[in-house]
């Protein structure tokens, strides 16, 4: 059950903060997005029937999805790092760089598998997945190679 709230809510945030980016503030407030992160992990567990077991189904996403998660949190810390000035962002750069690079190519992998498969739930699903990390690298980039300043730097 823990796993279960943690989920819904950490979904709902992110859907929340995504629909407020996008100015679609009748979408983002929590009842909505909670509603959404609901019935969307309904769909997921019933979509091959009523056992249940449709969100095994994700099982072969799950690496790809758990190592970038790896890799967001080292460019988090790589963005602070560039930030603070030097060079010492690199210790974590790197290491995102290549979890970035192995984890898209097995997520391009798995993308062609599902679609000769005819598994195109599972398509559209790491397609959509690939498409939030690309928005996650170039989104880093232009924090990363922006221009550090004095005052940033000793801000951060």
């Amino acid at each position: 059950g823990t796993t279960l709230d943690t989920a819904t809510r950490t979904q709902r945030y992110i859907l929340s903060e995504l629909f407020s980016e996008f100015h679609l503030k009748k979408l983002s407030g929590r009842y909505v997005t909670t509603a959404i992160a609901v019935v969307t992990a309904a769909g997921l567990a019933f979509a091959s029937g009523a056992n249940g077991t449709g969100a095994l189904a994700l099982w072969p996403m799950f690496g790809a999805v758990n190592q970038l998660l790896a890799a967001l949190a080292l460019l988090v810390i790589s963005i602070y790092l560039r930030h603070k000035g030097g060079s010492y962002w690199l210790i974590s750069g790197l290491p995102c760089a290549f979890m970035i690079l192995m984890t898209s190519w097995a997520m391009l992998i798995n993308e062609m598998r599902f679609i000769s498969e005819g598994q195109y739930l599972l398509a559209a699903i790491n397609a959509f997945t690939m498409v939030l990390a690309g928005w996650m690298v170039v989104e880093a980039a232009e924090k990363i190679f922006r221009p550090v300043s004095e005052k940033n730097a000793a801000a951060a």
